[in-house]
């Protein structure tokens, strides 16, 4: 996962060099959307997933909310048996445990409601149609067996597996709140669930925002 959330790091800043000056230009007209912005964030959730997220959000005339959204996780697979034992062993003394793991990636376009909660504070609600492609994995019993080569050993899964990729159309509904803590930046958590028939992920992220945060001015008093 670690090698995931690198990855999407950078397409994540390679997203904001190629939009920002899109975003600036959106600024400096008068022009329906109230914000718009880049969200890249992580979080996780149920069967135990790890998520990396990207996107890109619309609030349009301080009412309505657009996000095109990309997401990977990487969790159990719901089918995992009850009495699975995972790979087990060391490598120069040090322990490792490898465990079967399913990888999903969601494309969603959801739209809803914007709620302002008060100066640089808001939420929003979406719902709407994802593609999704991901891994179903089969389970067949298995002998474990050790291996004992003076710097290593291991011990096998009780399992043996068989991924097979799959994609689906899925649902995606979603709710998160933010704060603008400067013109051009904010943070946000959210939670969401993709119902589908692959595996259907429910969990939380926590985000960073990039773009126009459409902040409020203080009043004077």
């Amino acid at each position: 996962m670690n090698k995931t959330l690198k990855t999407s790091g950078l397409v994540f800043s390679l997203i904001i060099c190629l939009c920002f000056p899109f975003i600036n230009a959106n600024a400096q007209n008068n022009k329906p959307l109230s914000k718009l912005y880049l969200e890249g964030g992580a979080g996780g959730g149920n069967y135990k997933s790890t998520t990396a997220d990207l996107g890109v959000k619309m609030i349009i005339k301080d009412k309505w909310s657009m996000n095109l959204s990309y997401k990977y996780l990487e969790m159990d697979p719901k089918n995992l048996p009850s009495d699975y034992k995972p790979e087990t062993g060391y490598v120069f003394f040090i322990p490792y445990t490898y465990s079967v793991t399913s990888d999903m990636q969601i494309v969603s376009l959801t739209a809803g409601k914007y709620f302002n909660l008060g100066r640089n504070i808001w939420s929003t609600t979406e719902g709407g149609l994802s593609y999704v492609k991901g891994e179903k994995i089969g389970f067949q019993k298995a002998q474990q067996t050790s291996t004992n080569i003076l710097i290593a050993e291991s011990t096998s899964s009780n399992y043996s597996t068989i991924k097979e990729n799959k994609s689906s159309v899925g649902f995606m509904m979603q709710a998160d709140i933010n704060w603008a803590f400067a013109s051009f930046m904010g943070v946000g958590a959210g939670v969401y669930a993709n119902l589908n028939s692959i595996q259907s992920p429910i969990g939380f992220n926590i985000k960073l925002l990039v773009g126009k945060m459409g902040r409020e001015k203080k009043r004077k008093s």
